[in-house]
């Protein structure tokens, strides 16, 4: 509930503070005297848009704030619940909602005393109180959805939890549907592609590559290559061997020699032919080496063409598919994998469709389970409704909530929910913007507010001349119903309707003075005999007369016994 409302430097006011109550609270004043201002500077507190036109000629700055009382709400109440997680524990008894507005546009938001982004402002003002120009809600088909609900969910304790599910069905259902679209989509681009890596894996099955082959084979190829070096000094070194004169024979030649003539037993000679024989078992020993390593650099002579040959092989197909030579073992396992999709693909995309089918059908299966619920809360609702219609004057007028299935599933169900009214009788049922006039919208406005006021978490109602374009006992059927929904919530009216005035319970008056050579908007609390006087002046224009006086003797007296029996 509003229980206050301070304001500095706004406009016409230079300073002050209201202080507001239960029930209907009405403000009447003439034209031009600063209502506007008021709801301009309520708005302002909840977060609403501001511009530097609204502070006062010579201030500095514009302030307000407005303070509600907590205290009532459960736990579980929306404003709690977010108070809670934006860290204000303990926030349950009072809120106060601040903004400062400054000259260079920037302005500063409060949340008892603490600051806070305009955002949160806005969010909380609206979870707290609602302030309403003549049925500009009811304009809104996409509104009508979260009335019903709201009136549904009172009346079933499964709704607040269907609506829920639905709505992880719903995202569960569109993942599902995405991860669908995007497997079709590489299936679809791995077909175009089928070609390509059939016959890339064609080319590269036949050289069959391997994992970083091209680094392997270097590091051979510059291992192989060392030795060649080796090779030409063996080969050198057989040949010296061999001519002009072989090595082996003439030491074997010698030796006999020396063994002949060994008979004299020259311990020289013996000597001799003892390193002779030696010699030629070490050269015979030194040959046999090199025999071998000559045979071993044949064999990597040959390696080395079998390296160059697989190099200029992997390189070629590399060249081929614009690859790194490098690259190929991965996109020979690429394309590998690729072929093999292909084939999976099918078996895949039949699985995502499965997935599909079974959260269209739990989707389906809450959906309906809600449209039950609705059928039966619409029903509920517009029957009472009619109810309200004919205290407002509107005796003749049907209204009925249209509840159809859509065929494109949404986060709150299949449903289509739009409010239907025939003003007249014999008049077809239509949408509330093209059969029903200003005066009638806002008259169904509030007979809906009146059925709903059980069924919602706000707690304070303001109406901007909801009585716009009517009047006599229209007006005063008005009054009554405000009247009635203010033993439910807390309800401001601004009204230029002395019988809409005449059923509140605390009357304001905001009226414009002169206040040191400037205008300024004051406002005063009206009982007892100035309430008559401006019910009377409300009546009767500027002059009020004796025959107004008793008017609006008379309209304070209905309306207290008409209170008294609804």
């Amino acid at each position: 509930m509003l229980m206050g409302l301070s304001i500095r430097d706004v406009v016409l006011i230079e300073a002050l503070d209201l202080q507001f109550h239960e029930g209907f609270s009405a403000l009447t004043g003439e034209t031009g005297a600063g209502k506007s201002i008021l709801l301009d500077s309520l708005s302002l507190a909840l977060g609403m848009r501001g511009d530097t036109s609204l502070i006062r000629r010579g201030a500095e700055q514009a302030i307000v704030s407005a303070e509600f009382d907590l205290r009532g709400l459960s736990t579980s109440h929306p404003l709690l619940v977010l108070l809670r997680e934006q860290g204000f524990e303990g926030e349950d008894s009072s809120l106060i909602l601040r903004r400062v507005l400054h000259h260079n546009n920037k302005s500063r938001a409060l949340l008892n005393d603490h600051p806070v982004s305009i955002g949160l402002l806005r969010e909380i003002g609206q979870l707290i109180l609602e302030i309403h120009g003549q049925f500009d809600h009811l304009m809104n088909v996409n509104l009508h959805h979260k009335i019903l609900d709201s009136f549904a969910t009172s009346h079933s304790h499964e709704m607040e939890g269907l609506l829920i599910l639905v709505a992880d069905a719903y995202k569960a259902l569109k993942n599902a549907e995405e991860e669908l679209a995007h497997q079709r989509t590489l299936q679809e681009e791995a077909l175009k592609k089928q070609v390509y890596y059939k016959q890339i894996l064609g080319d590269l099955e036949k050289l069959s590559p391997k994992e970083q082959e091209e680094e392997i084979l270097l590091k051979e190829r510059q291992d192989v290559a060392h030795y060649g070096k080796i090779a030409d000094a063996v080969q050198e070194a057989l040949t010296a061997l061999r001519t002009p004169t072989d090595f082996q024979t003439s030491l074997y030649s010698i030796q006999k020699n020396l063994e002949r003539v060994n008979v004299i037993e020259l311990k020289e000679l013996k000597s001799a032919a003892e390193a002779l024989d030696r010699a030629s078992i070490e050269l015979q020993e030194a040959y046999e080496l090199l025999r071998g390593l000559y045979d071993l650099n044949q064999e990597r002579a040959h390696k080395l063409s079998t390296i160059e040959e697989r190099l200029y092989a992997l390189r070629a197909v590399a060249r081929k598919y614009g690859f790194q030579p490098m690259e190929l073992y991965a996109s020979y396992q690429q394309a590998q994998q690729a072929v093999e999709a292909l084939g999976e693909g099918d078996g895949r995309l039949h699985s995502y469709e499965i997935a599909v089918t079974k959260c269209l059908n739990e989707y389906s299966r809450l959906a309906g389970k809600i449209r039950e619920i609705r059928l039966e809360a619409a029903k509920v609702l517009s029957e009472r409704v009619m109810a309200e219609l004919p205290p407002l004057k509107l005796h003749h007028a049907t209204f009925r909530i249209d509840v159809k299935k859509g065929d494109q599933p949404g986060p709150r169900g299949l449903d289509h929910i739009e409010f239907l009214i025939a003003a007249n009788k014999g008049q077809e049922l239509a949408p509330l913007a093209k059969s029903a006039s200003g005066g009638e919208m806002a008259r169904l406005m509030l007979a809906l507010k009146v059925v709903l006021s059980h069924h919602g978490y706000i707690s304070t109602i303001v109406f901007d001349e909801i009585d716009t374009g009517v009047g006599g006992a229209v007006a005063a059927a008005i009054g009554q119903r405000l009247s009635l929904l203010g033993k439910n919530v807390q309800v401001l009216a601004i009204t230029h309707s002395p019988q809409v005035a005449a059923f509140a319970q605390h009357h304001f008056h905001v009226c414009k003075k002169e206040h040191k050579q400037r205008m300024e908007t004051s406002v005063e609390i009206l009982a007892g005999n100035d309430r008559l006087e401006e019910i009377a002046r409300m009546l009767s224009g500027s002059t009020i007369t004796n025959e107004a006086r008793a008017a609006a003797q008379q309209l304070l007296g209905d309306s207290v016994s008409q209170i008294k029996n609804i």
